[in-house]
């Protein structure tokens, strides 16, 4: 859970520590993404931490912990990476959402085909996710998903990329997916209880405009 005294000059002099510990011969640059990088992390986030190598990669004995927060720590070595790199989000949305702690971010966008390729299963993930009965579906990962498709959807309509809430919220016309992202927010923030029937309602509308 996210400590609620978190605060962005703390996640700044965590990175410092990070790349303190982390820094050898062979790295080449740490980059944050995700909701931390985008300035909006909440209850459920985790700090997503690249870690970039230009050979072998050398995990440290131990990781400086944030009190409060899981780290998830991707160490991936150079080469490797430029060869995996495609459209799907993992890839994608750091292009957008990130913040370069130290050396050099290799995140290049695709091209917009692969970024269509990358939605489209993208979306066929989650159709199949909400229909699981067992185990029980991750609300908060559907969500999260969905504000992705949202910012991306409205990049590949005007080159424009929404980092934040609210303003992803402004430019949504259709009153369901203005709900998508008041569910995510309620999700986000704890400010009230969203039921798993009410999200199904609006990804049921969202998916079957989309599939």
């Amino acid at each position: 859970m996210l400590n609620p005294l978190m605060t962005p000059l703390m996640i700044e002099q965590y990175a410092k520590r990070l790349v303190d510990r982390l820094k050898t011969s062979t790295l080449r640059g740490i980059v944050l993404t995700g909701s931390f990088a985008r300035g909006e992390g909440g209850p459920f986030s985790d700090l997503d931490v690249w870690c970039f190598y230009n050979d072998k990669k050398i995990k440290p004995s131990s990781i400086p912990e944030l009190t409060g927060v899981t780290l998830d720590l991707r160490e991936v070595n150079l080469k490797d990476f430029m060869n995996d790199a495609d459209g799907t989000r993992e890839y994608v949305a750091p292009c957008f959402e990130q913040l370069n702690v130290f050396g050099e971010t290799p995140f290049v966008l695709p091209s917009r085909q692969k970024i269509k390729e990358g939605v489209m299963k993208l979306l066929v993930s989650t159709e199949q996710r909400l229909k699981r009965t067992l185990p029980p579906v991750n609300q908060y990962e559907i969500l999260n998903d969905v504000m992705y498709l949202l910012r991306i959807e409205r990049y590949l309509l005007t080159s424009q990329y929404p980092l934040t809430l609210s303003e992803l919220y402004s430019i949504q016309f259709e009153e369901n997916n203005r709900l998508l992202v008041e569910y995510y927010s309620s999700y986000l923030y704890r400010d009230r209880t969203v039921s798993e029937e009410e999200i199904r309602s609006v990804m049921d509308v969202f998916l079957n405009k989309r599939l």
